[in-house]
């Protein structure tokens, strides 16, 4: 790859987000192709169509996304990484049966649980809302306090198994075909109905490809199950999500 070509921010150049499926990247190619065809565009056309021809050849293999996403930056642990199955906060000592979680489409930015509990809540500044970086990154009652403190009540506990799904479904999600910035982004208004009708859809999927847990397994084998098991959710998501904004309704 030349030094032109890492210059490239391939994500805004096809107008999805460091987190899309091998599908979304595929339509928006394919849709941004067909917008700068020279026959349409001309030269200028010609010369975009050779931009976005790099930008899928790297980001349609795994390696080479892997490879561009570290040089530019673009994968890192928490927020806006892809979905790994094991949710965007880290965890300080073992994992409980208990996380939290911010709900950001509620959150208004107060910065109440940021001010008590640091260590465990962050501000996402371009956003304007709390999420947590760090589970228990703090004392106990210093993140009793900052729950207490948020006028809002965005702050939830909620099963350490369900963390992951959670996380993943509040982040803002890219609206496909506005060109090659993007059009806007969109998140369920409310997380928990989203989630429950996502892992009610993926089970009815799961029921109809004959998959069945195993009948018995270790502590440790459960947990990896159930990883392995999100991880075919996410894959599931791009065919389940347009049903899901019909269902439960998306604040833009």
């Amino acid at each position: 790859m030349g030094k032109k070509a890492i210059k490239e921010d391939y994500y805004k150049l096809l107008g999805i987000s460091v987190d899309a499926t091998s599908q979304e990247i595929k339509e928006a190619y394919r849709k941004l192709q067909k917008k700068y065809h020279p026959d349409i565009a001309g030269q200028r056309g010609h010369e975009h169509t050779l931009k976005l021809n790099e930008a899928y050849q790297v980001l349609m293999r795994d390696d080479l996304r892997r490879n561009y996403d570290v040089s530019k930056g673009k994968r890192t642990e928490g927020f806006g990484s892809r979905f790994s199955g094991s949710g965007y906060s880290s965890w300080n000592g073992p994992i409980r049966s208990q996380g939290l979680f911010v709900d950001e489409a509620a959150c208004i930015g107060c910065q109440e649980c940021v001010h008590h509990a640091s260590k465990t809540f962050m501000m996402d500044e371009t956003l304007g809302c709390a999420r947590v970086r760090v589970q228990f990154g703090d004392d106990v009652k210093q993140i009793e306090v900052s729950v207490d403190s948020c006028p809002v009540n965005c702050i939830h506990w909620v099963e350490s198994e369900e963390l992951p799904l959670l996380e993943f479904l509040i982040r803002p999600q890219p609206k496909q075909g506005y060109g090659v910035f993007g059009g806007g982004w969109e998140r369920p208004s409310n997380v928990f109905m989203a989630a429950k009708a996502f892992n009610k859809q993926s089970k009815q999927e799961e029921h109809y490809h004959g998959e069945a847990p195993a009948a018995e397994e270790t502590p440790a084998q459960a947990k990896a199950r159930a990883h392995a098991s999100l991880k075919l959710q996410m894959e599931r998501f791009s065919r389940i999500w347009t049903w899901l904004t019909e269902v439960t309704g998306y604040n833009r």
